[in-house]
């Protein structure tokens, strides 16, 4: 498997977004975006348990996330898990911070996302596609 380049890494570990995909019952992709965190060679994501998402990633483990800004993006393909020994709450509060700052990512995670039913979904890259700059 082809590995990020230093570029890239620099890339996906920005705060960008990323659309995620999952394959349905009928093959056809559903696609949302999502914050993530990029951790030790995966990519992590969390929903809450009744998403879309969760439901096809238990049945088909396929996805694909497409890091990007502007023109410049990082595709990612890879095999996602339920990560069970993970804590999604702590994750979510991570992400939370990452995206929203620490005041106010700390205030959400509390007041709206620690009431959820929360899973951790972690996504083993299989194949990187860069397009920057």
């Amino acid at each position: 498997m082809k590995q990020l380049s230093n570029e890239g890494l620099d890339f996906v570990t920005g705060k960008h977004f990323a659309a995620f995909s999952t394959l349905r019952r009928d093959g056809s992709p559903h696609t949302t975006p999502i914050w993530y965190m990029y951790e030790d060679g995966k990519f992590v994501v969390n929903s809450s348990q009744d998403r879309v998402k969760v439901k096809n990633v238990k049945r088909d483990d396929r996805v694909a996330l497409l890091i990007h800004e502007g023109y410049s993006y990082v595709l990612v393909e890879g095999r996602a898990r339920i990560a069970k020994e993970r804590d999604p709450l702590k994750d979510i509060e991570r992400l939370a911070i990452r995206y929203q700052g620490e005041a106010e990512g700390r205030r959400a995670a509390r007041n709206n996302y620690w009431k959820q039913e929360r899973v951790s979904i972690e996504v083993a890259p299989t194949k990187f596609v860069e397009q920057l700059g």
